[in-house]
């Protein structure tokens, strides 16, 4: 019995040891979001944070989030294949240079990590730029109804909702037109 009983506990503690080993060899994964719709949801989040009322007037009074989500998830994977193009023609021009920039000095971790850091830093960027375009424009709306709301009503508001959607639809414009040039 006392013999079963030890063999019983060397294979346990051989497994346990085992299995420390193979989690430590194992790198971290890479950098979340790694989908557009997750990617989407963090911008919607930063919009909604960088003016709520705007965010709010242009995406509707209820379920916001989700359409928004739902509006920048095509957006955002186009943003996706766009970064991860230019990443592809970064690493082939110059390999050594990418992995310096974009890469980690940790052993476990190969030029993947780069490429996906690299894919990762360029789409952040495209949403922050995106976020501060519609901060300005919702601030310039603001600014244009405090002026003279009535004008701001007939200007951009629709009939149909008596103005209401006027914040909404001058952020949209602005932040178009922003787009455009």
């Amino acid at each position: 019995m006392k013999r079963t009983i030890m063999i019983c506990v060397a294979l346990l503690s051989a497994m346990l040891l085992t299995a420390s080993f193979a989690s430590a060899d194992k790198p971290d994964k890479p950098d979340k979001p790694v989908n557009a719709k997750a990617q989407a949801a963090k911008q919607c989040a930063a919009l909604k944070k960088a003016d709520k009322a705007a965010f709010n007037s242009l995406y509707g009074p209820k379920h916001a989030m989700r359409n928004c989500i739902k509006g920048e998830s095509g957006e955002t994977q186009a943003e996706f294949k766009n970064a991860a193009k230019e990443c592809k023609a970064e690493q082939a021009a110059d390999p050594a240079l990418f992995e310096e920039t974009y890469g980690d000095d940790d052993p476990y971790t190969t030029t993947a990590n780069a490429y996906g850091k690299c894919v990762s830093s360029k789409v952040t960027a495209s949403d922050d730029e995106d976020t501060e375009v519609f901060q300005n424009a919702a601030k310039e709306c603001k600014a244009e109804r405090a002026a003279d709301p009535d004008g701001f009503k007939a200007t951009y508001g629709s009939a149909k909702s008596k103005g209401k959607n006027a914040l909404g639809k001058c952020v949209s414009q602005k932040v178009k037109a922003a787009e455009t040039v």
